[in-house]
């Protein structure tokens, strides 16, 4: 298995719908085979076949379908591509000799000086790419020099442009209202049917949160507003998705709490509260207009080791423990919620943990699913054994021959109740093997 699957991809069987930022598809079947094939043309120094080859590695899949996230073309001397990573398309040309890859980003106008200083700016944090302006068009670029390449050596630059020339068009849309946008006809807004399912999914979630908040003892409570409040944010970003503005403010509101550490928690929560008030008074015009299908050829979190994931889960169970000893016995369920959540948001995970995490989500918000059109696997508080201890073999049988102490664990969960239900598959999730051959 190539260096990076387990950063990126998954080839265990995913849900029907993109959830979160990553990426929710199979990858490509002969990913191992192009990965060889690529490295052994780059040290061939044949290059427009090395290119191809690991482009192709990167091709990820639905339902054995490609999503065709990324386009290849060989005309004369020269390789064109096409890479697809939300609401940016990257076009590159390769030669023996180069490659030269870019985005366009928006137009410029020359009197929107604080437009062109934040891109002048960008560059600084950049580290194979570039901003620049030509023709009144803003563009993020890559020019390398192939003598030396290897499918290592491409990818990152190729992963830095993508998520970058993504960011900054959403960012545009966020800060830059009056700046037009290009490139951005591949953007298929989801269905009225869809969008009014997560409308009306979120501001059942916002009142039910409000709700639950008005029944909180009048003593100090500000570490159950913390978890009451971001399990919302972090349940909105991963279960609806949105995009461009309204998911620029939903990131900076929660990247905001943890940075901020020089404000008080009851500040930062009072921040949030605000935040989730105001959200609470969205139109389902601006909501839509946010709510859209994209390609994703590159994941925006870095891999996380099993040891940090299980000192998380640890220390979030100690939290639980706590706050049962001290009788705030209203905030368990919220917390429970808050692990998965928490860990979709900054983790990227093993490709079997994700689909582990994601399929705990889904039976704890049955309703959100059941509208979608998925099968129920927790009704009237019985839980589908069968069919859970299926996905979860579905999701940790691929990774075996690798992984040989990968061991699915369905038949070891505690059914009895959706606590005990959520504390045994967090213990069987941390004590997971991934120990390799």
């Amino acid at each position: 298995m190539a260096w990076w699957t387990n950063l990126f991809h998954t080839d265990a069987p995913m849900p029907l719908h993109d959830f979160g930022r990553g990426i929710n598809a199979n990858i490509n079947p002969d990913e191992r085979q192009f990965f060889d094939d690529s490295a052994e043309f780059f040290q061939n120094k044949e290059n427009i076949k090395a290119y191809d080859s690991f482009l192709n590695s990167l091709i990820n899949f639905k339902a054995e379908n490609s999503n065709e996230n990324i386009t290849i073309e060989i005309k004369e001397d020269a390789l064109h591509f096409k890479i697809y990573q939300g609401i940016a398309v990257i076009h590159g040309i390769v030669t023996e000799q180069n490659i030269e890859a870019y985005a366009d980003i928006a137009k410029v106008d020359n009197n929107n000086v604080a437009f062109q200083r934040r891109i002048l700016e960008r560059n600084f944090q950049l580290t194979y790419s570039r901003f620049y302006i030509t023709d009144n068009k803003v563009k993020l670029k890559i020019y390398l020099d192939n003598t030396t390449m290897t499918p290592q050596k491409i990818f990152y630059p190729l992963r830095e442009i993508a998520l970058n020339a993504d960011y900054e068009k959403e960012f545009i849309t966020s800060e830059f209202k009056s700046v037009q946008l290009l490139d951005t006809a591949h953007v298929i807004h989801s269905s009225d049917e869809i969008i009014k399912i997560k409308y009306d999914a979120m501001m059942s979630w916002i009142e039910k949160t409000k709700d639950a908040l008005t029944r909180l003892p009048s003593n100090d409570n500000a570490s159950i507003l913390a978890f009451t409040y971001l399990t919302l944010l972090f349940k909105i970003d991963y279960l609806v998705v949105p995009r461009d503005e309204f998911s620029q403010k939903l990131i900076e509101k929660i990247n905001d709490y943890f940075g901020e550490e020089d404000k008080l928690v009851g500040q930062r929560n009072d921040d949030l509260r605000i935040y989730i008030d105001k959200m609470q008074t969205m139109d389902l015009t601006f909501f839509s207009k946010n709510i859209y299908n994209s390609k994703n050829s590159f994941s925006p979190m870095e891999k996380t080791t099993h040891d940090d994931v299980s000192q998380f889960i640890e220390e979030s169970l100690a939290k639980i423990r706590w706050h049962k000893t001290n009788r705030f016995t209203q905030i368990i369920p919220t917390i429970y919620e808050y692990i998965a959540f928490y860990m979709l948001y900054n983790y990227g995970m093993h490709p079997s943990l994700q689909s582990l995490v994601h399929l705990l989500v889904e039976i704890s918000h049955q309703d959100f699913f059941s509208a979608l059109g998925y099968q129920k696997l927790y009704e009237e508080e019985t839980f589908d054994k069968k069919a859970i201890s299926r996905r979860i073999e579905n999701a940790i049988e691929p990774y075996q021959a690798v992984h040989p102490e990968l061991v699915a664990f369905g038949d070891e969960l505690n059914y009895s109740s959706m606590e005990e239900f959520h504390q045994s598959f967090y213990l069987q999730i941390k004590h997971l093997d991934y120990t390799e051959l």
